[in-house]
């Protein structure tokens, strides 16, 4: 066992807090049957107790608004490092969030998935969130050792420690194990804050959010986060790798020409492994997967197609934009049946097959995603994935206007209101014969088309079915609002039908008191409130797509650990039972932050949708991405300028200790997705964003900006000689920068 060291005097403290809405006073007290108990006014909060089997119980002291935790490890031995238990007040925490599930005892949440490292418990009375001091996570891992937590639900309470630990035998999580000791002193602050305010109790994921925001992502944002080149420059990369020929890039393979009925089309393939690598002799290369094109609410062809036609207007490359056209030719190729329609065209089964074993396009089919349900037929339709292309679509026709679109799309809406269930849901999967499979045939996936119904209904007001699509979309968001997102019953097909299949939908994990989450479903409900509010003008709509969008922000990275050898900050996780790192969802999610900007003023959600904009390309293999670029060739050897835009879709994807550099890329769920969204960014926002009504300023690519007086001052970091400038009142213009410097009117001229 190890040497238990003595347990250190606590002196009180009090907690006066500055801002607005929190609580007036925490008092912390000694007390005999604990090490001491946090209380705010007579009430206690939050006790601190010694326990910690074969561990050093933490000392602990409180001051200004931080539980320090403290301990020093004996000089040699072993054991699980130092431990104490936290147990909060909140006996009825309807609203709660921890960073990782602890499904069974003897399971842990291990600093890996500590992207924003806290944990919130609120009744309807009052929140309190718990941030983990991100600088005191950062100096144990650079000396080696690793912090986890654990939550037990039911007894409320909370074990942190100071040690080691290792993934489990589920995808991915976490048991705790030993550690050699040398007499380290360890360290770990707890940041307190708690508030009764009406706002927060209802959203208590803005007021952690938007503490470990203003702590820790803001000053990095300013120092650039995960961006080490020029958007342009990226983009180049990418437009390189993807439509170049051998040898200088890998369009032979990732550029698909073909026919669908008589009607051209192209697009990138779905996968390209290493394997196909330009070095790689022709009759040795494989298919990861079968061939195939998607569009699927991950690997959506039609989102890169907008993206691209968007950049390709910024740069004026006409053969980009052809391209763009023929990947919109591909959309419209998926054929209907009563108004639903396929998302993927396949030319093969298995996976890794020869070239020479695969069939041409000429004997594709259509089939959908493989991501679905035990028992569910290949040729049932995904409603989520439809809604989304359909989404797509719409917003092609806005930029570059097709007579087929219109009635593409409402033939689909027509079919939805009447698969519409009696509680407002839309189903999962629908097989041919109409039938709607048990396994998530409600849920949040629900979003996705009632955004599309608002959006087409605002499109074609005159059109006598429009009040209808309204009507519909706002039974679906009543549903949403009283069961997803009351319940943050965050399931969808990824939660569990990809890598990460633990677990049973409709149920909650007891021991930890929430749902298996994934980080699609708040961001397609933030969407659907926010089309709801813009359509009916209904301020609670906006309410309710920002506690959604709150908690997805708990999700994103706000710092930098040093055993990850890429930049990650901005980027995203997946879900609260899985690894990744800087997943390539944060180019999807990335422009949402900025519309909720426009309608809310708050500066953070445009720098949040920055920072995700900038880590899309933190995995990108390019010279400027020094670091990630070494660990590429460490496993590829023969990677060169030849693959500059090659782009893994995240990193650690297993958990930390393995392999943190894949093997494959998917155009469109990594640099297509990337170079998509910078498309549509700089298109909408320009280099720099000016509001002319509120007065301030933002920069996106790769320089900072502020507003002295009626001015606005622009220091680049590229040294670049112009950047684009876009107003909110709809002025576009050029400024022109000398050193990296310059400045415009806060007004346009």
């Amino acid at each position: 066992m190890p040497r238990i060291l003595p347990l250190a005097l606590i002196s009180i403290a009090a907690l006066l807090w500055p801002q607005p809405g929190r609580s007036a006073m925490l008092d912390w007290k000694p007390s005999s049957s604990t090490v001491g108990v946090l209380r705010l006014g007579e009430a206690p909060l939050l006790s601190v107790s010694p326990e910690a089997a074969d561990a050093v119980p933490f000392s602990a002291g409180f001051d200004a608004d931080a539980l320090t935790l403290a301990a020093q490890l004996p000089p040699e031995g072993r054991g699980l490092g130092a431990q104490t238990v936290l147990t909060h007040n909140i006996r009825d925490a309807r609203r709660l969030w921890i960073p990782h599930l602890c499904p069974e005892p003897g399971y842990v949440a291990g600093d890996h998935a500590f992207r924003s490292p806290a944990l919130l418990f609120a009744d309807d009375r009052q929140v309190l969130v718990l941030v983990l001091d991100i600088d005191d996570l950062d100096a144990l891992q650079k000396a080696g050792l690793r912090a986890w937590l654990d939550y037990d639900h039911a007894r409320c309470a909370i074990t942190l420690a100071a040690g080691d630990y290792r993934t489990g035998d589920i995808h991915v999580t976490y048991r705790p194990r030993q550690l050699d000791y040398a007499g380290q002193a360890v360290r770990l602050r707890v940041h307190v804050v708690t508030s009764q305010a009406k706002e927060d109790v209802e959203n208590p994921f803005g007021l952690a959010a938007r503490e470990l925001w203003r702590r820790w992502g803001h000053a990095l944002h300013e120092q650039g986060g995960a961006q080490l080149a020029p958007l342009k420059k990226y983009c180049e990369y990418i437009t390189r790798w993807t439509f170049t020929p051998e040898p200088d890039g890998w369009g032979d393979t990732v550029w698909q020409s073909f026919e669908v009925n008589g009607r051209k089309c192209g697009a990138p393939v779905f996968i390209v492994d290493v394997a196909q690598h330009p070095s790689v002799p022709m009759d040795q290369r494989k298919w990861r997967e079968p061939r195939a094109v998607w569009n699927q609410t991950w690997f959506s062809t039609q989102r890169c197609a907008n993206g691209i036609l968007r950049y390709a207007r910024l740069t004026d490359n006409k053969e980009l934009e052809e391209r763009a056209r023929l990947m919109t030719e591909f959309a419209l190729s998926a054929p209907q049946t009563d108004g639903l329609f396929p998302a993927v065209f396949t030319t093969g089964r298995g996976s890794y097959q020869l070239y020479k074993d695969t069939a041409d396009w000429d004997r594709g089919w259509w089939t959908n995603s493989n991501r679905r349900p035990r028992g569910v037929s290949e040729q049932a339709c995904h409603i989520v994935d439809a809604a989304f292309t359909a989404r797509l679509l719409l917003e092609w026709n806005d930029l570059k206007k097709n007579d087929e679109i219109i009635p593409y799309v409402t033939t689909f809406a027509d079919r939805l209101l009447r698969l519409q269930r009696p509680s407002g849901a839309y189903p999962g999967w629908v097989e041919p014969d109409g039938s709607v499979p048990a396994t998530l045939a409600e849920g949040p996936e629900s979003a996705m088309s009632a955004a599309f119904l608002l959006e087409l209904a605002q499109r074609l007001t005159n059109d006598a079915r429009a009040a209808q699509w309204t009507d519909s979309a706002k039974k679906a968001l009543e549903y949403l609002e009283h069961g997803p997102i009351a319940q943050a019953r965050w399931e969808d097909f990824e939660t569990y039908f990809s890598c990460s299949r633990w677990g049973t939908p409709g149920q909650k994990v007891e021991r930890n008191g929430l749902y298996k989450q994934n980080t699609f479903s708040p961001f397609w409900c933030a969407e659907a409130m926010l089309a709801g509010y813009r359509a009916l003008g209904e301020k609670r709509y906006l309410e309710l797509g920002r506690r959604c969008l709150d908690e997805l922000s708990l999700y994103q990275q706000v710092w930098e650990p040093a055993y990850i050898p890429a930049k990650t900050h901005g980027g995203f996780g997946v879900m609260n039972l899985d690894g990744e790192w800087n997943d390539a969802r944060q180019s999807l999610f990335a422009p949402l932050f900025l519309e909720y900007y426009r309608e809310t003023g708050l500066s953070e959600y445009f720098e949040r949708g920055v920072a995700a904009l900038r880590s899309s390309f933190a995995m990108l293999y390019c010279p400027e991405n020094e670091v990630v670029k070494k660990n590429y060739e460490r496993r590829h050897t023969f990677f060169g300028p030849e693959s500059y835009g090659f782009m893994m879709e995240n990193i650690y994807h297993g958990g930390p200790g393995g392999q943190p550099i894949g093997v494959f890329t998917i155009f469109t769920w990594g640099n297509g997705a990337a170079l998509a969204s910078a498309g549509k960014i700089q298109d909408v926002y320009g280099d720099v964003f000016v509001d002319v009504e509120r007065k301030v300023a933002f920069g996106i690519d790769g320089c900072n900006v502020s507003v002295a007086g009626d001015q606005v001052e622009i220091t680049d970091r590229y040294a670049r000689k112009s950047l684009s400038i876009v107003y909110s009142n709809g002025t576009r213009q050029v400024v022109t920068l000398t050193n990296g410097r310059g400045s415009l009117p806060l007004t346009p001229q």
